[in-house]
């Protein structure tokens, strides 16, 4: 299938904002038309999980744990639809001074995510030295096989005790609200580092346009929260996104060009589960790195 984009229009330009504002395109359709949205889901009470409209659910201590943490002076990085994880895990252990937030519209994406991300604070905590897996103060390698869990392992029991691993050094925070409509309500302008976009949909179709990630709008928010140098790190296996989402950031006067030595800033990663895919079958990937001036 191909994929096709044309510079927009003055016209075509003014109505991507009046959608926008409109909350048009958004996953999952607006939040705040939905039924006990000011309430956290039971699985996602005292994790390190949160909904921008159920910051203040006293049910649990997500709102303010939270809070606390972007008050902080730790860097912050951001994934707009982590998937499967694998890449902002990796991440996240690499650099246990940094705090990550990842946003992932799949709530059972999510859900697998807090699992896992469950799994290897507790090999953490416990330690093996058979295994060689680190004990307490130290971190632990990942190994995605290793930490596989499938969707019929969720816990479905709502009156099931699970632990709060929240805590003034976790460093990894979820969501499944649309990144579009909960990070300019959860995270002040200028406080982001680096923010990672890694294989977004494409969505094909025309008629799904509106519900493509990158837009002038997105463009702005982005410019907004990220920090004077800060970095926005984008790859895609449809060349042609890669240079659309290009000619977007580029417009915006607030990002320098893609500048590939900046690679050196994001380092050793672990791949995510679509680029393992591209590699396994022999697939380009095109990777931008954007400035904030």
């Amino acid at each position: 299938m191909d994929f096709t984009w044309e510079a927009l229009t003055d016209a075509e330009r003014a109505q991507v904002y009046a959608d926008w504002e409109a909350g048009k395109g958004l996953i999952g359709g607006d939040p705040r038309q939905r039924p006990g949205s000011h309430l956290l889901p039971s699985w996602g009470i005292d994790q390190p999980f949160f909904r921008v409209l159920a910051l203040d659910d006293t049910r649990g201590g997500n709102g303010a744990a939270l809070r606390s943490l972007l008050t902080s002076a730790r860097p912050l990085e951001i994934e707009i639809g982590f998937g499967r994880g694998d890449f902002l895990l990796d991440r996240a252990q690499r650099h246990p001074e940094r705090l990550f937030i990842g946003y992932e519209t799949k709530i059972k994406a999510t859900r697998l995510m807090l699992e896992r991300a469950e799994q290897l604070r507790a090999s953490g905590r416990r330690g093996d030295k058979e295994t060689g897996r680190p004990g307490d103060g130290e971190t632990p390698a990942l190994h995605n096989s290793q930490f596989t869990i499938h969707y019929s392992q969720l816990t479905t029991d709502s009156s099931a005790p699970r632990p709060s691993p929240l805590a003034p050094h976790d460093n990894l925070w979820l969501s499944d609200d649309d990144a579009r409509f909960n990070l300019p309500r959860v995270v002040a302008d200028g406080r982001v580092e680096v923010c990672h976009v890694l294989f977004p949909d494409p969505w094909w179709k025309n008629e799904h346009k509106i519900r493509r990630l990158f837009s002038p709008p997105f463009v702005d928010l982005l410019a907004a929260k990220l920090r004077s140098g800060g970095l926005l790190h984008f790859k895609s296996d449809v060349h042609e996104y890669g240079e659309l989402v290009r000619y977007l950031v580029e417009q915006q006067p607030d990002f320098t060009p893609h500048d590939p030595t900046q690679a050196a800033r994001i380092g050793e990663v672990a791949p995510t589960h679509r680029e393992q895919w591209c590699r396994r079958h022999a697939k380009p990937v095109w990777t931008y790195y954007f400035v904030r001036r």
